[in-house]
């Protein structure tokens, strides 16, 4: 199926509202890739906002994003220290109050890393636009309902035989970006605060990642899924 069918079937069958996007590490900066202008704040989630805005894509790198979060999670920045997270805990204390004190945030971040401790490959930025101008993208991350989020879902047990991981948490580029790089699954959040306001994201939105391959074999079986789905339940027809 090619990347224009997909999406047509995606977007069809669930009734999503916005593109979906892509994303692609590079391991030097492409020359034919517009490079971003500025800088984000906080980063990939604006980024991320301004490309299904703009319905264009481009090349950034960790030199662009105020927070690290999203550039650690691809690869395009290396994990953090312990000072230098710290330093980064102090300077999002700055901006919003997410925690009730230093400790507890120090022991949210224990918790997250003790969820998954590997990291992307190392790249030196990434590709960010929607899916359909991406070339050769390594994630895609749809935007949707709850209940088309439990179709996506349904239709990857259907294909793979296993559950779909869903987390929720203050960050949401670990969950929606690190995770999947790293294990090559999907994953779903109801996003943190940032994610929700700079993506642009409905109330009635979360959002869901897949590596790209299992898009591509999830919105082959999707038609069929969704139409029982709807169905369940029903007596069969004679």
């Amino acid at each position: 199926m090619d990347k224009q069918k997909v999406i047509s079937t995606v977007r069809g069958v669930l009734s999503v509202r916005k593109d979906l996007i892509g994303i692609r590490t590079w391991p030097q900066p492409p020359a034919h890739i517009p490079r971003y202008e500025g800088s984000a704040f906080p980063g990939v989630c604006t980024q991320i906002g301004e490309a299904l805005a703009a319905g264009a894509t481009f090349y950034t790198d960790r030199e662009q994003c105020f927070c690290t979060g999203g550039m650690v999670s691809t690869g395009a920045a290396p994990p953090l220290s312990k000072q230098e997270r710290d330093e980064m805990l102090e300077a999002h204390f700055a901006v919003s109050r997410a925690y009730r004190d230093v400790p507890t945030a120090l022991h949210y971040e224990d918790a997250l890393e003790g969820l998954f401790k590997e990291y992307p490959r190392p790249c030196s930025g990434i590709q960010v636009g929607p899916l359909g101008i991406v070339d050769e993208p390594e994630l895609a991350i749809v935007f949707c309902t709850p209940a088309a989020a439990d179709i996506l879902s349904r239709t990857y047990c259907y294909v793979a035989g296993e559950p779909v991981q869903g987390f929720g948490g203050n960050g949401a580029c670990p969950f929606l970006i690190r995770f999947p790089f790293v294990t090559g699954k999907p994953f779903f959040s109801y996003s943190d605060v940032a994610w929700r306001k700079y993506v642009g994201l409905a109330d009635e939105e979360l959002t869901v990642t897949f590596p790209y391959p299992t898009l591509v074999a999830v919105a082959g079986a999707l038609p069929d899924v969704a139409e029982a789905y709807r169905r369940y339940g029903e007596p069969p027809e004679e």
